[in-house]
């Protein structure tokens, strides 16, 4: 595992209880960052979150991220180390993976762990007939599609959401998914416009919803290097792992 954290916290200590009134509260202590489990830094095979990881590393202190390419790692005796589970790629044979995995990211959820599905996580193991209500949508294969990889604006749906505080419709460079299986409970918070035979349909790019009262999100960009590039990119992901941790 590659760890990308930062020692960012100061250590307080308080060396005694408050006994008599009008006494002076200590401040409370900085907060621990949202441990976070990254599985899969490469998309269709191409490496590309190198540098978004970098940039949490170095700038977004809430946070701290180990990645991991092991599916070993997604059982829960490892899962229970963290707060979030963030997934791009599940390296799972024949896009089903094992028993054990499946009942790890479950009892991980069932036990109060958050979760961020982005971009290829829900084609990825299609095999896996309940990774829908987990993930919130999966990709079908002869169903789902996108238009030739372009550059288009993604819109706040929602802009009272806390995983878009400070974020305002920007421009990026993507494949824009369509036509995937998606729960009818998604709670849309980013669209995306997708021209087709003479209508404009708002495409979900950004949505949460509960799987075990867990909090759960799925953000469908981040094909490529240029993808990820966007600093409101890197925002929401850094803010949609603090959602999911309950810390927005």
């Amino acid at each position: 595992m590659k760890h990308y954290s930062r020692a960012m916290l100061f250590t307080a200590c308080i060396a005694s209880t408050l006994l008599y009134a009008g006494a002076v509260p200590a401040q409370d202590a900085a907060p621990e960052p949202v441990k976070c489990l990254w599985v899969g830094t490469a998309a269709h095979n191409e490496p590309i979150m190198d540098d978004v990881l970098r940039d949490i590393g170095e700038n977004y202190p809430s946070v701290a991220v180990t990645v991991t390419e092991n599916i070993d790692d997604l059982k829960i005796e490892n899962l229970k180390n963290y707060d979030v589970l963030l997934l791009l790629q599940i390296k799972a044979e024949n896009g089903n993976p094992p028993e054990e995995v499946k009942q790890g990211i479950a009892d991980f959820l069932k036990g109060g762990g958050g979760l961020v599905a982005v971009h290829f996580a829900v084609a990825n193991v299609q095999e896996w007939r309940d990774s829908i209500d987990i993930f919130g949508a999966m990709w079908v294969n002869g169903k789902s599609t996108h238009d030739p990889y372009h550059e288009f604006r993604v819109d706040v749906a929602d802009e009272t959401h806390p995983i878009v505080e400070g974020v305002k419709p920007f421009t990026t460079q993507d494949e824009l998914y369509f036509n995937l299986l998606m729960r009818p409970d998604m709670h849309i918070i980013m669209t995306a416009d997708q021209e087709r035979m003479g209508h404009t349909v708002p495409e979900p790019m950004l949505a949460t919803h509960y799987c075990y009262n867990a909090r759960c999100v799925y953000f469908a960009l981040g094909h490529d290097v240029k993808s990820v590039e966007p600093p409101e990119y890197r925002k929401i992901v850094v803010q949609s792992i603090e959602w999911a941790a309950c810390r927005r």
